[in-house]
């Protein structure tokens, strides 16, 4: 495989993510709307953007494609980093998911996240976890990746043009659920990847800042292993002067950075107040 340097200080400090239009909502002008929230949150030094991939089970359908907005949001941007954030539903297998990726890493000069959700399945889902992962980080990084697994398998799939990011695309896991799930799934992706996104407060942050210092400290003499970054989560709702404590309470459990859930229709004066308060 080829040697990469880490990429995973682009989910380091504040991310802002743009929750999904739920149905019914009035979606005319979305891509404007995408684009204005992310050039003040650019602006504002927020050093992520996330996009919701909504699932078809809505009623009325999802609003947009989230790759295909964000390859929009890359040409309307220059510094941000973009990701999409799913629901748990898998609906592409690793390597198509890699090469879509791939395509907004070329299009914003190096900026793209590759997020994998695999939701709160049973334990025994761990193993294609690990494989899914295996998979997409094969395929962005080695010139001809083949890789046979128990359940998925490429063989030179040739990912051309290549991503062009400086330390290769940031690997990201979404982590939900509690208790042994999580600490099963967080067991299992620790040093694989760049960072976790952990849908809990500062206790379940504090908590996989742990698993995952701990893990690392078993695999110390592995040089394949990755240092893993943890991200909090909170959504910009209730008053205002209380978003910057509780962001600073996720950075004090541990978090290295910190995605904000902004709901429909995002709107910038929103962003600009969590920015003021970070």
């Amino acid at each position: 495989m080829t040697e990469q340097r880490h990429g995973g200080a682009s989910l380091d400090g504040l991310g802002l993510w743009l929750a999904a239009p739920a149905p019914g909502d009035d979606t005319d002008g979305i891509l404007e709307r995408a684009a204005r929230a992310s050039e003040v949150a650019e602006r504002a030094g927020f050093t992520s953007l996330w996009v919701s991939e909504p699932g078809g089970r809505q009623s009325e359908g999802a609003p947009y494609e989230a790759y295909s907005l964000l390859g929009a949001l890359a040409v309307r941007t220059e510094r941000i980093h973009l990701g999409a954030l799913a629901d748990g539903a898998e609906r592409r297998p690793p390597s198509i998911l890699a090469k879509i990726v791939t395509g907004v890493d070329v299009i914003s000069h190096g900026r793209a996240i590759f997020t994998w959700d695999p939701g709160a399945g049973s334990v025994d889902d761990l193993d294609r976890l690990v494989e899914s992962v295996s998979v997409g980080r094969a395929v962005l990084d080695d010139e001809r990746p083949s890789l046979s697994g128990s359940y998925y398998s490429i063989d030179g799939a040739v990912n051309r043009p290549a991503p062009v990011q400086i330390g290769g695309v940031p690997i990201v896991v979404v982590v939900s659920g509690d208790g042994q799930r999580r600490a099963d799934v967080l067991d299992a992706v620790a040093g694989r990847v760049d960072a976790v996104v952990v849908h809990a407060g500062a206790d379940g942050v504090e908590e996989a800042v742990r698993a995952i210092g701990a893990r690392g400290a078993q695999g110390a003499a592995d040089a394949s292993k990755r240092p893993t970054r943890v991200v909090g989560v909170l959504r910009a709702s209730g008053s205002p002067s209380t978003h910057g404590q509780r962001a600073a309470e996720l950075t004090a459990a541990g978090a290295a950075g910190c995605l904000i859930e902004v709901p429909y229709p995002w709107n910038p004066a929103a962003v600009e107040a969590w920015a003021e308060r970070r």
